[in-house]
């Protein structure tokens, strides 16, 4: 390698290499060219470009990036980043995991969280960038789960489309431990990869197991042998799930086409094919038809299909067969068909039990934090807040978000009336300290003002106070999705389209949609597309400290590696300003 240190390395050319070479894999891949498609990647995994980019997705991208192993690795120094990158091999071995077991959201059960070490996590890394292009390619229009672009809005925007003006029965199923169950053999099969890449992943899927409280001394005892699952919490792991249960949905459109039903009048296979509808987002899916006992031979054609082909089983405790005029639950959602006139509505809300966690979780921070000042908590709250907003958003969620906001407020005047402040002696002195009357707040370029809306300071820059406020659900307007199209992707060659659906539907906050719109999606100091995966940071064109000022007119949209590379200039400009004056 020419590259000397971590700061040096060049982030915009060597993402546009390697996204040259994952290009020519979902090409290859698409034209069933096997052969072209392994080499490839075996020149992807062998490139240095790819191994730097593996690296820094792991150690500084990733959410669970300081989650560790059994390594204890946690953080990693700029120096040990580029010594990982260039040892960085595929060698078809793999170091035991460490497992650890966390509650499942609202439930009182547990569920197994494998973490493997920063090495095998950066190489599983590499791995996916030579896998997924070529199984992009390959999968199915009505998966969207764990992969990149697409979302569980998707998912919920697909139901809708089809349920549209009709009632139909669902299947809505749910595949019992489906990540701990997967059969390693069928798997393997299924891959159909080159020997070292299968290799690899059998070694992954095969470490050992080392539960959590291991020591820095571990004995051979303590590891035990991983004999089916693909481990949570790998890089890796929810492709290869997303790759196990591919097939399900041509599979099930096969069957029923092929299977004479009673009473089904067919005009020809294209609109037959129409009639039956599966949506899978990961382990979970709902299967729609008009008819009730063909919904019924679907879930066997299913469960068989699960079993022969990967060794996996429906969860009869968690699946059911329902017509939608009674309703039924999806990633959150509460789906239901109901009668509008002579017409039929599909409508889709929040679920019950989605509101009560999210009170729940608001409620517990609430209780943790009785003496905290009203900005920590307000700190704490806006972003759970508006994140949960933000996922249920595109739904008819006015009426729901309105009756959290009841129960919130509730939450938050009890904290309030608990306070004993100094100076504060009646209820109504203690209400205007922390709700002013008249206070007159923007969100998201909407005034509100009320008298009950929560205030406090916190400091922000160079120790200056300053104001923040509670958002309440109330604020966060409806929206409509757009569902991503067909087989569409980030590997294909649309950029423009990714670019501007990276800035509408990707969680982004206000300001950096408006940036990201006025700069035409592009990214000013490297030029190129702000696109899917991309980390997208807020930048001052003229620094603070050299007389910026804050406003939209000195603010840009640039990628996370372009904002380092500028501040790092900057800071550079700073100090030789600081030694010029000193010398005058």
């Amino acid at each position: 390698m020419s590259i000397f240190a971590w700061r040096d390395v060049m982030w915009p050319l060597v993402t546009k290499r390697v996204e040259r070479i994952q290009y020519r894999i979902y090409k290859a891949s698409r034209a069933g060219k096997k052969d072209l498609v392994h080499h490839l990647q075996k020149r992807l995994l062998r490139s240095e470009d790819a191994k730097l980019l593996a690296v820094r997705r792991v150690t500084q991208m990733n959410k669970g990036r300081k989650t560790a192993g059994v390594d204890n690795v946690r953080v990693l120094k700029p120096e040990e980043k580029l010594a990982l990158a260039r040892s960085l091999r595929v060698t078809g071995n793999a170091q035991p995991i460490r497992r650890v077991w966390i509650p499942k959201p609202g439930k009182t059960e547990r569920r197994p969280l494998s973490i493997p070490t920063m090495r095998d996590r950066s190489t599983q890394q590499l791995v996916k960038l030579a896998l997924e292009p070529e199984w992009e390619a390959r999968f199915e229009p009505n998966s969207y789960g764990f992969r990149p672009g697409r979302s569980c809005q998707d998912a919920i925007q697909a139901i809708f489309i089809h349920l549209r003006g009709r009632k139909l029965t669902v299947f809505d199923a749910d595949i019992r431990e489906c990540f701990d169950r997967i059969s390693h053999e069928k798997l393997l099969q299924k891959l159909d990869t080159f020997p070292l890449m299968e290799s690899q992943i059998l070694a992954w899927l095969k470490a050992g197991i080392v539960e959590v409280g291991f020591g820095n001394k571990k004995s051979e005892k303590e590891v035990s042998e991983n004999v089916m699952g693909t481990p949570q919490g790998g890089v890796i792991s929810p492709l290869l799930a997303n790759i196990a249960l591919h097939g399900l949905e041509t599979g099930v459109k096969k069957h029923y086409a092929n299977t004479p039903f009673k009473g089904s009048t067919r005009i020809g296979k294209h609109d037959t094919l129409r009639e039956v509808a599966i949506i899978r987002y990961a382990d979970n899916f709902v299967v729609l038809h008009k008819d009730e006992q063909v919904v019924y031979n679907l879930k066997t054609f299913i469960a068989n299909w699960l079993f022969q082909n990967i060794g996996l089983e429906i969860s009869e405790e968690k699946s059911k067969v329902i017509c939608t005029s009674n309703g039924f639950n999806f990633r959150g959602f509460h789906i239901i068909s109901i009668k509008s006139g002579n017409k039929t509505k599909c409508k889709i809300c929040v679920s019950k039990k989605s509101k009560l966690r999210l009170l729940e979780k608001t409620r517990n921070i609430i209780q943790c934090n009785k003496s905290a000042s009203a900005g920590a908590l307000i700190n704490l709250l806006n972003p759970v807040i508006v994140g949960w907003c933000n996922y249920y958003r595109y739904a008819e969620c006015v009426k729901d978000f309105k009756q959290v906001e009841y129960a919130l407020f509730g939450q938050l005047r009890a904290w309030v009336f608990r306070r004993r402040s100094k100076g504060l002696r009646s209820r109504t002195d203690i209400k205007e300290k922390y709700f002013p009357s008249n206070t007159t707040v923007k969100f998201h370029g909407t005034t509100h003002t009320g008298s009950w809306i929560l205030i406090g300071t916190v400091l922000g820059r160079k120790a200056q106070k300053k104001e923040v406020y509670l958002v309440y659900p109330g604020w966060v307007k409806s929206r409509m999705w757009e569902k991503i199209s067909g087989k569409t992707t980030p590997y294909d060659d649309n950029h423009i389209y990714w670019a501007k659906r990276n800035a509408q539907y990707s969680g982004l906050n206000q300001k950096k949609i408006d940036l990201l719109t006025r700069q035409n999606f592009r990214c000013p100091l490297c030029g190129s597309l702000l696109k899917e995966g991309d980390i997208v940071e807020v930048d001052h064109i003229k620094p603070l400290a050299l007389g910026g000022a804050e406003r939209y007119a000195n603010l840009q949209a640039v990628h996370d590696y372009c904002h380092h590379t500028k501040s790092t200039q900057d800071m550079e400009d700073i100090r030789l300003k600081k030694r010029n004056s000193k010398v005058v």
